[in-house]
């Protein structure tokens, strides 16, 4: 009996070290997994907030009505796509976004529909939170691109 346990003592004794490889395996994928989750909710969180700029420029370009337009008989809008785009990109000047992760904001188009209904394309490039020192060094940026809709009544 004595003989059997000397030789169990022996080959446990043999892999005293293969749990601390296994267990910092096992902690190097969870960090890992924890890592790019941050990184996908924090470029989310990006994307929301270009989205309610996106809304919000849309809104301040439906409100853009052309007075002469105003008592035109006929369908359409009155709202004029020039004086729209000018009222967004104004809108966007005068309240950026508050991220120091997104940059290169840009309106990509600005459409006004026959019913009055404006669409605001915006565009950005956002840097994904603990990889920003990363992508800022490489140049390697997430694309966002939004749209915000709005119509005046």
């Amino acid at each position: 009996m004595s003989e059997h346990l000397a030789r169990l003592r022996e080959r446990i004794a043999g892999t005293s070290g293969s749990m601390t490889i296994l267990t910092t395996g096992v902690l190097v994928v969870l960090l890992m997994v924890i890592a790019v989750g941050t990184a996908v909710t924090g470029v989310q969180l990006e994307r929301n907030g270009l989205q309610h700029a996106a809304d919000a420029a849309a809104l301040a370009a439906s409100q853009a009505v052309d007075p002469s337009e105003i008592y035109r008989a006929g369908e359409g809008s009155v709202i004029s796509p020039p004086e729209a785009r000018q009222a967004a990109a104004d809108h966007l000047a005068a309240y950026p976004l508050d991220s120091d992760r997104v940059e290169g904001v840009e309106i990509l188009g600005v459409t006004v529909a026959a019913d009055g209904t404006v669409h605001v394309v915006l565009a950005a490039r956002a840097h994904p939170p603990l990889l920003s020192w990363f992508s800022r060094e490489t140049g390697m940026t997430i694309p966002l691109t939004v749209t915000g809709e709005a119509r005046a009544r």
